[in-house]
């Protein structure tokens, strides 16, 4: 494998590990490999002070629950990500893009994010019930453009997916994700998801550098 290549893979395995964390609660699965060491959270990217703290703070979660069986890990990543992003009230910091950039939800944002998708050839599940312009979508949707940079066949079907990953980037992600995460992060009953909030933050601020670095 390239070092082009690589690079490829660990954005493309990134975004999924992102976009599973805000998609829905992190499954037992996750934290019974968190809970046996099977995950850790190291460096293994090139990192900047956001990456840092991030893995810093998801390091100290897990210290914190030393001792913990399985289920009661899973119990409090279930009750957080419920708090959060679920209710029974409002979720105290929206994960949709026209919140932040509209104002209101629904709004103009959302139709820009759909007609990304159909440009790309995207359709949205039947199943998945929320809106294109939930951070989950929207980080799925450009783990999708990676997977296709990623087994491109020849390097101007890569250079296209890359050029594709960097519009949407710029236009969407960067322009609202940031604040987003700096909201999830400053509630004061987020305890995991500081760290993915860093994580995220981070990552896409790397993201627009890194991809035009591998257009050149």
């Amino acid at each position: 494998m390239t070092e082009t290549e690589k690079i490829l893979e660990t954005r493309k395995d990134f975004y999924a590990f992102l976009y599973r964390m805000y998609l829905e609660e992190p499954p037992r699965a996750f934290a019974d490999d968190l809970a046996n060491g099977r995950i850790s959270f190291s460096n293994s990217i090139a990192l900047d002070e956001e990456l840092s703290e991030g893995f810093r703070l998801l390091n100290e979660f897990m210290e914190k629950r030393k001792g913990k069986t399985v289920d009661e890990l899973y119990e409090d990543l279930v009750d957080e990500y419920t708090l959060l992003f679920i209710g029974p009230h409002r979720p105290p910091v929206q994960p949709y893009e026209s919140w932040w950039i509209d104002g209101k939800l629904m709004g103009k944002s959302l139709l820009e994010v759909k007609r990304a998708c159909r440009e790309a050839g995207v359709a949205k599940s039947k199943d998945y019930a929320e809106p294109e312009d939930h951070i989950a979508f929207e980080l799925k949707f450009m783990h999708h453009l990676c997977e296709l940079g990623f087994c491109a066949e020849n390097e101007e079907k890569r250079r296209e997916c890359l050029k594709q990953q960097k519009k949407f980037l710029n236009d969407h992600l960067l322009k609202w994700v940031p604040d987003f995460c700096d909201a999830l992060y400053g509630y004061k009953q987020s305890d995991f998801y500081k760290g993915i909030a860093k994580l995220t933050k981070g990552f896409l601020l790397l993201e627009d550098a890194v991809i035009g670095e591998l257009l050149e």
